[in-house]
């Protein structure tokens, strides 16, 4: 924290504003590149765009950066790199961390976790400008050096809370701003390793009350009602009431975020979401709460830190948290006396949010002429052709047509997309899914040939293995039907039984729960998987997360799993998780 909880200086931030002309109509939204900083001029080929605005995990990461990064986060880099060899990958995840990190240190070619220090030394150029805020896997020194001018990379812009850039493109000015990071509550007024207004610390960054109270400087000092806005953050609005908030106090006119991960592009506005507004309204006040608590607790302790300066940016920050939308009794007042709130009913309907795909599954391409801003989407999307196989095969009596759901997403289509630089073979699959019959418990699968001596045999495994499709099969329908799943982490001392998962999370709320055998020891792993009822369920139990049970401390997410049996390992649209890869 550098002696403080919050960032020492303001002052070096470089504020450009100068107006950048396009020639062209076309800007690539897209997110996650993940360090595979070459891709970015291939989509912009293949989208045929003349700019790319990217939404964080950039990939600003260099060899020193290693010495910095935590061991988890680590194998979580190394799990979704797409410039790692599946191979190699495969090596990685089960080596010893010390290895691993060997092994990435003295990689004689290519640095296995970004091709930033290419384009760093010219040895590869960005073909067109590149407009980036930075995400939560970033080194945060890299950033630093890049704000300060000491490290340059031709058409690489940074988007901060102190840079602004105004591009004049198709008859359109549209004015960027940028805010980088994960919004993580009890952060909001720590730097970290940071030692300027950005934050950030062991390989991850993530998004300061200073910052949001720049930003909002910054937009007051360009302001110009001709403009159209373009607030891009990692974040998504649609998640993080603050976000959402801070985009009605910009005057926002799209929002374009990432961090969810999902296989689609997403574009909607709040109206088309919410019933009425004050359901949208409700949801800010919660946010709004949530901070003011954290401020109650700590404004003693930072108000005895900060300057004149950053006093102010912070009562910018809580100008924002203090915006809210207005309520159905509001609209009828006179509009003389609610300016903001007219302009926030009219962003009920008008603000629209994009949420990208990761690069390697999709994009969306701003398309602007005349005036007109248009969008066109692009996204591998989901392959379905499974059920066709499907169609003939006798169902049990207790079969069902399930509507499907992002997070129990078949296998994606490699034919409507172009793949990654890497695709995982068959060879380096996980066994960890795989049908109990052939590793998760031991049984007889050999045939008898016809010998009539083996018929009682045959018939006793058969029987067993009808009784145990049956059961596989009712857990692959529950995994279908729930959207609701939790991966459950830190089961370590294997004294953790199956009623013990469903008492800690309420037995009335659990619906399944799936512990995996390791096929080599036949016993459980360190991990379980627990569909739940509904949204409800879902967030009371990730608040447990970090609690014991058993002598187990519990590392609880979102689960990623994709459809129960499918051994790939792949991101299954479901929202991020910095847990490696179980064992």
């Amino acid at each position: 924290m550098n002696g403080s909880p919050i960032p020492s200086s303001v002052a070096s931030s470089p504020k450009p504003n100068d107006v950048v002309n396009i020639d062209g109509k076309r800007i690539l939204c897209t997110a996650d590149i993940r360090g595979s900083i070459s891709q970015l001029n291939q989509l912009a080929r293949d989208a045929n765009a003349h700019c790319i605005i990217h939404t964080g995990d950039f990939g600003l990461y260099e060899r020193s950066s290693l010495d910095r990064i935590t061991d988890r986060t680590l194998k979580h880099l190394i799990q979704f790199s797409t410039l790692i060899p599946p191979y190699m990958r495969g090596r990685l995840n089960s080596s010893p961390i010390d290895q691993v990190r060997r092994t990435i240190e003295t990689a004689p070619q290519q640095f296995y976790l970004s091709e930033f220090p290419d384009f760093l030394s010219g040895e590869k150029q960005l073909e067109v400008p590149v407009y980036t805020v930075w995400g939560v896997c970033e080194d945060v020194a890299i950033l630093e050096k890049l704000r300060s001018g000491e490290y340059s990379i031709p058409n690489l812009h940074i988007l901060d809370e102190a840079t602004t850039y105004l591009l004049d493109i198709g008859g359109v000015k549209l004015r960027l701003f940028g805010l980088g990071g994960a919004v993580i509550q009890h952060k909001l007024f720590d730097n970290g390793e940071g030692t300027d207004t950005i934050a950030g610390g062991s390989g991850m960054m993530w998004t300061t009350a200073l910052q949001i109270g720049e930003l909002v400087e910054t937009s007051q000092k360009v302001y110009d009602p001709s403009e159209t806005r373009i607030l891009v953050t990692h974040a998504s609005p649609g998640r993080e009431g603050l976000l959402a908030q801070l985009s009605l106090y910009l005057k926002a006119d799209f929002t374009i975020s990432a961090g969810l991960h999902f296989r689609y592009g997403i574009v909607y506005n709040e109206f088309s979401c919410q019933s009425h507004q004050d359901h949208y309204r409700e949801r800010l006040i919660q946010s709004q709460q949530n901070f003011l608590q954290l401020w109650d607790t700590i404004k003693e302790q930072v108000e005895s830190y900060v300057d004149n300066h950053q006093a102010l940016l912070l009562q910018h920050t809580l100008d924002v948290v203090n915006r809210l939308p207005p309520s159905l009794h509001d609209l009828g007042d006179d509009e003389s006396e609610h300016s903001h709130s007219s302009r926030d009913e009219i962003a009920f309907k008008n603000l629209w949010n994009f949420n990208l795909p990761d690069a390697s599954l999709g994009w969306i391409v701003l398309d602007v002429n005349n005036g007109h801003v248009g969008a066109e989407m692009k996204s591998q999307g989901f392959n379905f052709s499974h059920r066709r196989t499907q169609s003939g095969t006798p169902s049990n009596n207790n079969s069902h047509t399930h509507t499907p759901y992002a997070g129990s997403s078949p296998a994606l289509s490699s034919t409507s997309f172009p793949p990654p630089p890497y695709t995982a073979s068959d060879k380096y699959k996980s066994p960890e899914f795989q049908h109990h019959g052939s590793g998760g418990m031991s049984r007889n699968n050999s045939t008898n040939g016809g010998n009539d001596t083996g018929s009682e045999i045959s018939d006793s495994i058969a029987s067993k293995e009808d009784h145990n499709n049956y059961r596989q099969s009712r857990r692959q329908s529950s995994m279908q039907r729930s959207p609701y799943a939790i991966f459950v982490g830190g089961l370590t001392n294997g004294e953790v039984t199956e009623n013990d998962i469903r008492e800690f999370f309420d037995p009335k709320t659990v619906t399944d729960v799936r512990i995996p055998i390791d096929p080599e020891t036949k016993l459980h792993k360190s991990h379980c998987y627990v569909d739940l009822v509904d949204p409800v369920s879902l967030e009371a139990a990730l608040a447990k997360n970090g609690q014991i049970l058993n002598g187990n401390k519990l590392v609880i997410n979102r689960s990623t799993q994709q459809q129960y049996g499918d051994s790939r390992r792949g991101r299954s649209g479901r929202g991020r998780s910095l847990r490696p890869q179980p064992k």
